[in-house]
């Protein structure tokens, strides 16, 4: 196993903020009323994030993939996770206008597979479980491709299914695709192969910044193909785009090289937990905000940032007595 595997990289840990960003500006739709730079941005190149976080999740599961004991323990703190916020937020997202058997389907889906942004810690926890039955797989990395690419084809199923018919009801449901088999699992053993093969040691900084210019070309033509051939119709969020395969592993390398510490006096886990801390609070602050202030949606951004991040430093100093909560 690489040392760096357990050391840990401030500039990564930075960045990890910033991505957070990302997701709250996807989750506030914040080019919302210019429909292209919208499209290029919350369903384009922000979209860069979550595999991020899947890919760094993996990366450090290394440690716990050959080891029953220590898997066992981070599959009941990652359940333990998922359990707390799901309960945070039952107010958001239990039936309360009557309880039709459409509004208990979606209530149990979102129960299983975590309303919301909490879909993440769902696919991580059962992403991390294949991941541990699958590790020694000969053929593991072709596998999680081809998950990812076939999440890439039901994300899109609907676009050529009848807009009133069942099916298309069916493949609206983001549970179907957006999950630990086709997205949790495939971007977490990326990052399991990373550290396997100790590819930031082996990929050159050179050779990683040219290759992750070609693959940030191939990602922009992808979105512009989507946005031409496959939108025509109608349009929706997206999660899947082929080119974050080799984009996301590629920016994630390229961050691990670096050896800079801007801050001297504050830990790099810090921002980790920050982050996180931001990510499991942020739709609440936009709830909040949306209903006691008619506000613009760059100032709804603006200000979801500003109370989202004062109620994680918040919770950081708290960490040690709600060690359950992130």
């Amino acid at each position: 196993m690489p040392s760096t595997i357990n050391e840990r990289n401030q500039s990564a840990d930075i960045f990890r903020l910033l991505l957070i960003f990302m997701v709250v500006a996807i989750h506030v739709n914040v080019f919302s009323e210019i429909r292209k730079i919208n499209f290029f941005t919350v369903d384009g190149y922000f979209r860069m994030a979550v595999p991020i976080f899947f890919i760094i999740n993996g990366y450090f599961f290394q440690q716990y993939v050959t080891d029953k004991f220590l898997f066992r323990k981070w599959l009941c703190r990652a359940l333990l996770l998922f359990a707390v916020w799901q309960i945070i937020y039952l107010p958001m997202y239990i039936p309360t206008d009557g309880l039709t058997p459409q509004h208990i389907a979606v209530f149990i889906s979102q129960a299983l597979f975590g309303y919301h942004h909490l879909w993440y810690v769902a696919a991580m926890a059962s992403g991390g479980v294949i991941l541990y039955y699958v590790k020694d797989l000969r053929y593991a990395l072709l596998l999680c491709v081809s998950l990812f690419i076939i999440g890439w084809i039901l994300q899109y199923a609907r676009i050529f299914l009848q807009a009133d018919s069942l099916m298309f009801k069916v493949f609206s449901q983001y549970w179907i695709f957006r999950n630990g088999l086709f997205f949790g699992f495939p971007m977490m053993f990326i990052g399991v192969y990373i550290a396997k093969n100790n590819l930031i040691e082996k990929l050159s900084k050179t050779r990683c910044v040219i290759l992750l210019f070609f693959s940030f070309l191939l990602l922009s033509l992808e979105l512009c193909l989507t946005n031409i051939y496959l939108f025509k119709k109608i349009s929706y969020h997206i999660d899947f785009i082929i080119s974050l395969l080799i984009f996301c592993p590629l920016l994630f390398i390229l961050l691990m090289k670096s050896n800079v510490v801007y801050f001297t006096h504050l830990k790099s886990k810090s921002f980790a937990l920050i982050a996180a801390a931001v990510y499991f609070v942020h739709p609440y602050v936009i709830f909040f905000l949306e209903k006691y202030l008619n506000l613009s949606v760059s100032l709804l951004y603006a200000l979801t940032l500003v109370f989202s991040l004062i109620v994680a430093f918040l919770l950081f100093s708290l960490r040690k007595k709600l060690f359950f909560i992130f």
